[in-house]
């Protein structure tokens, strides 16, 4: 079949006929399986049958049921609901309404042949009260403990991510958030919690998604919740807390849990690609590692080493400073490295006479004016495959091979919330950043020596994306906001990943990491 033969073939002449095949059925009908394109050359079937392919979402992004249960307000909520903070002023308000549809999604999951699942917890769900010596809420526990036993009954493995941007509100009215330390002890209280009640169901463990967002956006920035402007020493006191609150959080599991419930525990850092504004520069070409150096090094390096990068610590007059026992507490506090990537950027160096702080420029366009790639939905994204690959040979050859995991990695497709039904999920756009992506990730594998043992698509679902509200769409499936019940409907892609890599995925996920890997049995309780 042609492209336009096979696009046509998988939406169906009839729309809801053609879009609703997968849902609530164990096989794709043979006519999409017979016309999708093939997986990537470099992607082996024995490749693919190695590594734990599967979807992501978080709890504020797609669970909605915002004052249900018990749960109390995050920050999001109060930013989201604020008018001027999103676009079109949304809310997670009801999000994809994941709380009360949970069930049909996982259905839906196992109709794509999903085997691993990344979520989140709302720690305003689990804990209302925020902090030490308040009450767990058992509506909160039971529904994520009914979530993770419905996954196991179907078969899929949870990968669970204790805090994705949703602080509970009391605890940034009460002392700032994260620019106090006082956070990392109330994160140790809520993280003992889960570790108790939810750790029998599972083994895969993120602590903290995407430091750069949280701090950066917001507490450096202010475009993102709690929507705090207080620059670089807002930024880097974020981050410095977040890091002892991970560290804490680490050392207690591994004391207190892990041996009983035989998981493993990490962080996600969200890193860009640096490409050379100017490849002919020297000055640019080495920009690009100092850049590196921030983007990736700045959470990493006192994860596997104890603390900040030397030229961090040299420019950056606000950076805090780690105490002794704080840098043993953190060197060597994840058993594995967990990595979003969605694009590249070009760098170049700092201009003579630039202040000390400033090392270096980040641009969309090159000298000559050139994009990194396809633009997207969102002015920052541009599909650029080659950057994952060279982020995660960057990453190997600093932190001597560690097994990596790509937790986050997706693109919202230009216009698609602007097209009907019928056309958006025709997401071409979508389907070939997977593929040029999955492509430059096999060959980092085969050709590299990677160590990766996991990739995790974003999003499973068109989700609450923050300040860009429902506008951008990360989701292989579509959620119809127009509809009553939010009905689903998958994408081209979501056809394709299922057919070329989910059904291929093993039902764990591999330790590659000699140093975290146990031989270990199976603690689950029964489901």
């Amino acid at each position: 079949m042609s492209q336009g033969d096979w696009t046509a073939a998988a939406c169906g002449a009839n729309d809801d006929a053609g879009t609703q095949l997968w849902v609530g059925v164990p096989k794709v009908d043979p006519r999409f399986a017979n016309s999708l394109p093939d997986a990537p050359d470099g992607c082996s079937a024995a490749l693919r049958s190695k590594i734990a392919w599967g979807v992501a979402t978080s709890a504020y992004q797609v669970e909605g049921a915002w004052d249900e249960g018990g749960r109390s307000p995050s920050i999001w909520d109060t930013f989201s609901q604020q008018p001027g903070h999103t676009y079109g002023n949304a809310t997670g308000n009801v999000a994809a309404d994941h709380y009360h549809q949970y069930q049909q999604d996982i259905k839906l999951m196992l109709a794509l042949g999903v085997k691993h699942y990344r979520l989140s917890l709302s720690w305003s769900r689990i804990l209302p009260g925020g902090g030490r010596g308040t009450e767990p809420n058992a509506a909160g526990l039971r529904f994520y403990r009914h979530l993770l036993q419905e996954l196991h009954a179907a078969g899929i493995t949870p990968v669970v991510t204790l805090y994705h941007m949703d602080l509970p509100q009391v605890l940034q009215d009460t002392y700032g958030g994260f620019l106090d330390q006082q956070l990392s002890e109330d994160f140790l209280y809520y993280a003992d919690i889960v570790f108790a009640q939810l750790g029998p169901y599972v083994k895969h463990w993120l602590t903290f998604s995407d430091p750069m967002a949280i701090c950066q956006l917001g507490y450096g920035v202010g475009v993102y919740a709690p929507g705090v402007e207080k620059g670089a020493a807002g930024h880097y006191r974020c981050g410095h807390t977040l890091l002892l609150a991970h560290a804490k959080a680490v050392q207690l599991y591994r004391l207190k849990y892990q041996q009983l419930q035989e998981g493993r525990i990490s962080m996600v850092i969200s890193a860009h690609w640096g490409l050379p504004f100017d490849s002919s520069s020297k000055a640019d070409l080495n920009a690009t590692d100092t850049y590196m150096q921030f983007q990736v090094g700045w959470m990493a390096d006192p994860l596997f080493f104890g603390d900040y990068p030397e030229v961090m610590r040299r420019s950056q007059p606000k950076l805090p400073k780690f105490k002794e026992a704080e840098k043993r507490l953190l060197a060597g506090s994840v058993d594995f490295f967990a990595l979003n990537y969605y694009t590249s950027h070009f760098v170049k160096a700092a201009p003579p006479g630039a202040p000390k702080d400033q090392v270096y420029e980040e641009s969309l366009t090159d000298h000559e004016g050139r994009h990194p790639g396809t633009p997207s939905d969102v002015f920052w994204q541009f599909s650029a495959p080659d950057g994952l690959r060279s982020t995660l040979n960057w990453i190997g050859r600093r932190y001597q091979r560690p097994e990596v995991w790509v937790t986050e990695n997706g693109v919202a497709s230009p216009g698609e919330s602007a097209n009907d039904r019928r056309n958006l999920l025709k997401d071409m756009h979508r389907l070939d950043y997977y593929r040029t992506h999955l492509d430059s990730l096999c060959a980092a594998v085969t050709k590299d020596s990677a160590n990766l043992a996991a990739f995790f698509a974003w999003s499973l679902l068109d989700a609450f994306e923050f300040s860009d509200g429902y506008k951008a769409r990360y989701g292989i499936v579509h959620v119809d906001r127009t509809s009553k019940q939010l009905q689903r409907y998958p994408k081209l892609s979501a056809y394709w990943l299922s057919q070329q890599f989910f059904r291929y995925a093993p039902d764990s996920i591999a330790c590659l990491e000699i140093r975290s890997c146990r031989a270990t049995r199976s603690t689950l309780l029964p489901v």
